[in-house]
């Protein structure tokens, strides 16, 4: 009996020592338990906080990249405006070089035109004489329009007065039958300009094919009408850049 007690008071004791083995072992579990809880909930609420940062970079992110995409056209718009500002710039630069040097060509006309006509008029003078169709323009771009005329070439020009020893007829009249007019009509081969067209030879100005002549034969051939036999012989024969007048539109 007393071994039996014995043993059933170790069991009992055992059993106590193991239930409180267990409760210890439960509570150091509950505890780490209660540890891996609390971290698992402030890496939740750090994760949470990290992810809605995260989101709120990304978001300003992309507005920045909206903003810079934005940027980036609007550059791009000025530049293509700056590259067609100085495309026009460059086309009107070289309008205006254009024109300036029309301008100093037509101007270099003029002068060496204006030249060979104050020759005509010191001839015409030497002689007492002023040619018929002499006259000062009022301004410099009236004087010879270029544009208007077609350069056909150097002619062989003399010149001849409405005498009668001269003319066909005593009357003073041309082949067109219109009266000679000194300074302005010449007589040309009709078989390649017809009677009334315009040319403009340098040194003599504006002039009308009114007549025609024996010795005025070929294309490139013109006699002059002037006053004087004087001037006439002074003239002599030589050669007239000619150009005929364009007709009107």
């Amino acid at each position: 009996m007393g071994r039996d007690r014995i043993s059933q008071i170790k069991a009992v004791v055992k059993f106590r020592k193991d239930i409180i083995e267990h409760k210890k072992r439960n509570k150091i579990l509950l505890a780490v338990l209660a540890l891996v809880l609390c971290g698992m909930c402030f890496a939740f609420v750090y994760a949470k906080d990290t992810v809605k940062e995260y989101n709120e970079k990304t978001e300003d992110l992309q507005t920045d990249m909206q903003n810079l995409e934005i940027a980036k056209n609007d550059i791009e718009e000025q530049k293509d405006e700056i590259e067609k500002q100085k495309e026009e710039i460059k086309t009107e630069q070289e309008r205006i070089l254009t024109e300036a040097e029309q301008l100093a060509k037509n101007n270099q006309s003029l002068i060496e035109e204006n030249m060979r006509l104050q020759d005509s008029v010191k001839m015409a003078a030497s002689v007492g004489i002023k040619p018929q169709n002499f006259g000062e323009a009022e301004s410099a771009d009236t004087a010879v329009d270029y544009s208007k005329l077609t350069y056909i070439g150097e002619f062989e020009g003399t010149a001849y007065t409405p005498s009668p020893d001269e003319c066909s007829n005593n009357l003073g009249l041309t082949a067109s039958g219109k009266p000679i007019v000194p300074g302005v009509s010449i007589a040309v081969d009709t078989n390649y300009w017809k009677l009334g067209t315009e040319f403009y030879i340098e040194g003599l100005g504006y002039v009308v094919a009114h007549d025609t002549g024996g010795a005025v034969k070929g294309k490139y051939r013109f006699d002059y009408a002037v006053f004087d036999k004087s001037f006439a012989r002074l003239l002599g024969r030589r050669k007239w850049k000619v150009y005929l007048v364009n007709p009107e539109e």
